[in-house]
């Protein structure tokens, strides 16, 4: 009896040490995070901050909501968008160099060789005007360049299918990541309900376990072992609420509301 004794002290000590290590890389890994999203928001990244923990869940929109904001606001989408766009007018460009052009020009200002408004008296005792204007009509008809026209055609006709094809890639791309953030989501939105209820039920049996220990029914490893059980399902849930805070940012960034 003296030697099971014995184990489970052995045992709880192991064990304590090892919660003991991992509290400390926690700490470290805590120390990190801070000193990155410092980096972000601070000036100086040591400055101490603090951080308010949200008081709701933050509500999963439905699917069609959520698709209908990313063909509206996805920045990756308008960008390719406008690359179409941009290809389309350098197309209309370079086939406007095939039709012809019109230029007017019109001249008004001195034709004299002195600079006045009014020349020398005529001989029928009046003075020449110096002002006069002149108007010039110019038609250009491109008959032959060198099939520099059609070269540069084809060139923005490459460039617009180019444009085209990465449009669709965006939006095939658009389309799959926002099924799949979604699907993460809501996944993760489901397992929390579950994991509320784990963490409940590792509450219960750790609050038995200890009065079972101050009755003398249990032993001290089995109080060890429900705390360790209530540790690993707390972490389990906020592993979950990470999963699912990310997969909403996710598709924020995907729907341009981030």
């Amino acid at each position: 009896m003296g030697e099971a004794a014995h184990a489970d002290v052995i045992k709880a000590q192991l064990t304590e040490q090892q919660q003991w290590r991992g509290l400390q890389d926690a700490k470290l890994a805590a120390e990190s995070a801070r000193l990155d999203l410092g980096v972000l928001l601070l000036a100086d990244p040591r400055a101490p901050y603090a951080l308010q923990a949200p008081q709701a869940e933050p509500v999963l929109a439905p699917l069609a909501d959520v698709q209908a904001a990313a063909a509206k606001n996805n920045p990756e989408l308008k960008g390719a968008l406008a690359g179409l766009d941009q290809s389309n007018a350098a197309v209309l460009g370079a086939r406007a160099a095939l039709l012809p052009t019109l230029a007017l020009n019109v001249t008004y200002g001195i034709d004299a060789n002195e600079f006045a408004v009014n020349g020398p008296l005529t001989p029928d005792g009046l003075h020449a005007r110096n002002l006069g204007y002149s108007t010039s009509f110019i038609v250009n008809f491109p008959v032959w360049d060198w099939l520099s026209t059609e070269h540069k055609i084809k060139q923005s006709e490459i460039m617009r299918d180019a444009a085209r094809v990465a449009l669709t890639a965006t939006q095939k791309r658009l389309v799959a990541n926002l099924q799949e953030y979604y699907a993460a989501a809501q996944t993760a939105q489901q397992e929390l309900q579950s994991l509320d209820q784990s963490v409940s039920a590792a509450a219960d049996s750790l609050r038995l376990s200890e009065l079972r220990y101050k009755d003398g029914e249990a032993l001290v490893i089995e109080v060890v072992d429900a705390q360790n059980a209530y540790v690993a399902v707390e972490n389990a849930r906020e592993d979950g609420e990470v999963r699912y805070r990310t997969a909403l940012a996710q598709l924020q960034t995907l729907t341009g509301v981030m």
